[in-house]
């Protein structure tokens, strides 16, 4: 038996390729996926990745930022299913730049998507994983969540503060049963036409894809992680060694 039967996973980000690649592993696992697009996305477009990720995910549009479209989408989620037992705070967003030369909305809309967001996430389905018996939160950062990054010093930011927000949501949600894990990848996954890529150099053993990525994550929300919880586990090939 895969190892996440049964098990329903509210996954954002489903509208880019480490989040398909994310929800493909979720769902070969056996987990159930309700699947959060950006909201810039009109119907015809949710319907035609509906179609690409196949009948066990469910497409919703969700603003991140918005705490009523996160009740819409585990409300869905709740309607089909029953429970949510996993939540992927997947969605981010990079614009680069240097700090002096960066309009302040460019600024904002990174925080808010990639800070603000996975928080309102966590916010909203920690109720609901309480009701169920508990459950598994992972939080999609990048290497830059562990050291500063020239040109990027927001998005950075963000991460570090994701990581704050991880081990922070681990120690109140653990009581519950509710564990809460951040994924470091390779920042190179994060952008647009990577694919799978090879990232790194022959320094390290062995190039990083997305579906390492995936797989770290799906280990994340299996009971095979169960004593992992407000961790940092990066997916980098020993880059950040």
């Amino acid at each position: 038996m895969a190892r996440l039967t049964g098990i329903t996973v509210l996954a954002t980000g489903a509208d880019a390729d480490l989040g398909k690649t994310t929800i493909r592993r979720l769902v070969a696992e056996g987990a159930s996926v309700v699947a959060g697009a950006g909201p810039s996305l009109d119907d015809a477009a949710l319907d035609a990745l509906d179609t690409e990720l196949g009948p066990r995910v469910t497409m919703v549009g969700l603003d991140v930022t918005d705490a009523t479209s996160w009740d819409a989408a585990t409300a869905l989620a709740l309607n089909e299913h029953g429970a949510l037992h996993g939540l992927v705070n997947s969605a981010s967003t990079l614009t680069t730049g240097l700090i002096a030369d960066m309009d302040p909305t460019v600024l904002q809309s990174m925080i808010d998507v990639n800070l603000l967001g996975p928080a309102l996430g966590i916010r909203t389905v920690a109720p609901l994983m309480r009701s169920a018996g508990g459950g598994a939160i992972v939080n999609i950062a990048s290497t830059e969540a562990l050291r500063g990054a020239r040109n990027a010093a927001i998005f950075a930011a963000t991460n570090w503060g994701l990581r704050g927000l991880t081990r922070s949501a681990a120690l109140e949600l653990g009581v519950d049963g509710i564990r809460v894990n951040t994924v470091c990848p390779s920042i190179g996954l994060m952008s647009p036409g990577q694919g799978e890529a090879p990232l790194l150099d022959g320094s390290t053993p062995r190039s990083v894809t997305m579906s390492d990525v995936a797989a770290m994550v799906a280990f994340l929300l299996s009971d095979d992680s169960a004593t992992c919880t407000g961790g940092d586990f990066l997916v980098d090939a020993g880059a950040t060694a």
